[in-house]
C-alpha cells in the first residue's frame, strides 16, 4: 500500500507537471496574454518546487512525512480548485504558486515512503517503480490535456485534481505510520530556506520582467536589489551556518561544479522547448492541442523507453559518454528547431521531437549520476539535494530565459494577445529560442567532454 501510495503521488505530480504546457496556447488566448505572461503559469509552480522541495525535504526526512505529504496533498488540491476557478492572468498565477508548494511536499515526502518504510531488499524495486511511474506521467500527460481541453475545457486538468488528492490524503491516514520516537534530526535551515527562495524569485522577475517593463522600473529594481542582497545573504548564511540548508563550499570543486552545471542547462533547455512548442504547434502550424499533445507523446515515449537500458549501460562505459550523446541529440533538436517553418507542416517538427526524447532519455540517469559520483568525499547526500535543486531550478530557469528570449526577438510581442500574433511573427521567435537552446547545447557538451570518465566497480570509483 506504501508503494502504491508513492507511485500515485509521483504520478500525479508528473502530470501535473507535463499536462500544462500543451493547453497554454488556449489559456493564453482566453486570457488575452502574451507569451511572456502565459509563462508564468508554468514559472509560478516551478518557482516554488524550486524553491521549497530541499526544505520539506528535511522536514519529512526529520519523522514528519506523513505531514508533509498529506498537508501537501491538501495544498495541491486547493490549488488545483482555485485555478480551475481563476478569472484571470494573477489569480491563476497565484494558485499555480499554492499548487508548486503542494507539489513541492509530495515531491518531498514520496520517496520517503519507500527508503524508509520499505524493507532494504526491496527499496531498489521501489524506486523503480517510481521512476517508471514518473515515466508514464510524463508520457500522458500532453495527449490527456489536449483531449480535455479539446472536449471539456482547459479548467477540468485542475479540477480532476481535487478528489483525488482528497482520496490521497485518506490514504495517507490510513497507511502512512505515525512517527515513532524522537526525531533523529531537528536543525532546519529556516533561514537558509528564506534567503534561498528570496534569491530565486527576484532573480526570476528581474530577468523575466525587466525587457516588459523596462530595468528602470522600480519593481524591477528593486527585485535586483533584493536577488543581489539575497543571495549574498544566502551565500554568507551557508558559510556560517553548522547545519546549512545547502552546503555552498561543495562548488569549490570544478569537476562537481561543472557536470551540476550542464545538469541545470538540461533541464533549463528541457523546460524552455517543452514551453514553446506547443505555442509553435498550435499558433504557428494551426494544430490542435489534440495533435500537439499526441506528437508531444512521441518525445516522451522515447524518453521513457531508453531512460532503463541507457542507465545499465552507463553502470557498465561510465557516464562521459551517454552524456556527451546526450548533448549531440540536444543539439541536433536545436538545430531542426531553428530551420522548421510552417509551411513543412507537421511531419517537420517530428524528427525534432525524435531528438529530444532521445537527449532526454539519454541524459536522466548518467546526468543525475555523475553529480553524486563528483560529490566531495562525505558529501553524497548534500549532492544529492543540489541535484534535486538543480532539476527544478533548471526549469523555472529554462521557461523564463525562453521567454525573454522570444519578447526580445519579437519586441511586437509585448502586450499583445497570443491569438493575435502573426505565424511569422511566432515563429521568429520560436526560432530564437531554438537558436538560444542551441548555445545551451554547445555548452552542455563541453561541460560533458571535459569532466573524466568514472566507472563504478566493486571496489569503488575507478578511471577506466
Amino acid at each position: 500500500m506504501l508503494l502504491l501510495i508513492a507511485a500515485f503521488a509521483v504520478f500525479m505530480d508528473g502530470l501535473d507537471g507535463s499536462i500544462v504546457n500543451v493547453v497554454l496556447p488556449v489559456m493564453a488566448a482566453e486570457f488575452g496574454i502574451d507569451i511572456s505572461g502565459s509563462s508564468w503559469i508554468v514559472i509560478a509552480y516551478l518557482l516554488f518546487m524550486a524553491g521549497f522541495i530541499l526544505a520539506f525535504g528535511k522536514v519529512a526526512d526529520n519523522g514528519k512525512i506523513r505531514g508533509v505529504f498529506s498537508i501537501g496533498f491538501g495544498i495541491f488540491a486547493l490549488g488545483s480548485l482555485m485555478c480551475a476557478l481563476s478569472p484571470s492572468l494573477e489569480c491563476i498565477v497565484a494558485a499555480r504558486a499554492l499548487q508548486g508548494l503542494g507539489a513541492s511536499m509530495i515531491a518531498a515526502a514520496a520517496p520517503l515512503l519507500v527508503t524508509r518504510f520499505l524493507p532494504k531488499e526491496r527499496r531498489g524495486f521501489g524506486m523503480g517503480v517510481i521512476a517508471t511511474t514518473g515515466g508514464i506521467a510524463l508520457t500522458f500527460g500532453p495527449p490527456l490535456g489536449g483531449f480535455i481541453s479539446a472536449y471539456l475545457s482547459w479548467h477540468w486538468i485542475f479540477l480532476i485534481n481535487v478528489p483525488i488528492g482528497i482520496a490521497a490524503i485518506l490514504l495517507a491516514k490510513l497507511a502512512i505510520p505515525s512517527p515513532n520516537g524522537k526525531p533523529v534530526n531537528d536543525h532546519f535551515d529556516k533561514t537558509g530556506t528564506a534567503l534561498m527562495f528570496a534569491a530565486i524569485a527576484s532573480m526570476i522577475i528581474f530577468f523575466e520582467r525587466g525587457p516588459v517593463l523596462g530595468w528602470t522600473n522600480a519593481t524591477i529594481l528593486i527585485c535586483g536589489a533584493v536577488f543581489a542582497f539575497s543571495f549574498a545573504g544566502f551565500c554568507i548564511h551557508s558559510l556560517r551556518s553548522p547545519y546549512p540548508l545547502l552546503n555552498i563550499r561543495i562548488f569549490r570543486h570544478w569537476k562537481f561544479t561543472s557536470v551540476t552545471i550542464s545538469y541545470l542547462l538540461t533541464c533549463a533547455v528541457f523546460s524552455g522547448v517543452m514551453y514553446m512548442v506547443p505555442y509553435y504547434m498550435q499558433t504557428a502550424v494551426g494544430l490542435s492541442t489534440v495533435t500537439s499533445g499526441m506528437l508531444l507523446m512521441i518525445a516522451s515515449i522515447l524518453t521513457a523507453l531508453v531512460g532503463i537500458p541507457i542507465g545499465a549501460w552507463s553502470d557498465k562505459i561510465g557516464c562521459r559518454t551517454p552524456c556527451i550523446m546526450a548533448a549531440l541529440f540536444r543539439i541536433s533538436f536545436c538545430l531542426i528547431f531553428l530551420l522548421i517553418i510552417p509551411e513543412w507542416g507537421a511531419a517537420a517538427i517530428i524528427p525534432g521531437l525524435i531528438c529530444m526524447g532521445l537527449s532526454f532519455g539519454i541524459s536522466g540517469g548518467p546526468a543525475t549520476t555523475r553529480i553524486v559520483q563528483f560529490s566531495p568525499k562525505g558529501e553524497d547526500g548534500m549532492g544529492t539535494s543540489v541535484m534535486i535543486t538543480s532539476d527544478f531550478l533548471g526549469g523555472v530557469i529554462g521557461v523564463a530565459a525562453y521567454a525573454v528570449v522570444f519578447s526580445l526577438a519579437v519586441p511586437g510581442s509585448v502586450g499583445v494577445s497570443v491569438s493575435d500574433l502573426s505565424s511569422a511573427a511566432l515563429t521568429s521567435g520560436f526560432h530564437a529560442t531554438a537558436a538560444f537552446g542551441l548555445i545551451l547545447g554547445i555548452i552542455t557538451l563541453i561541460l560533458s567532454s571535459v569532466v573524466p570518465n568514472l566507472i563504478v566497480k566493486k571496489s569503488g570509483l575507478a578511471d577506466p
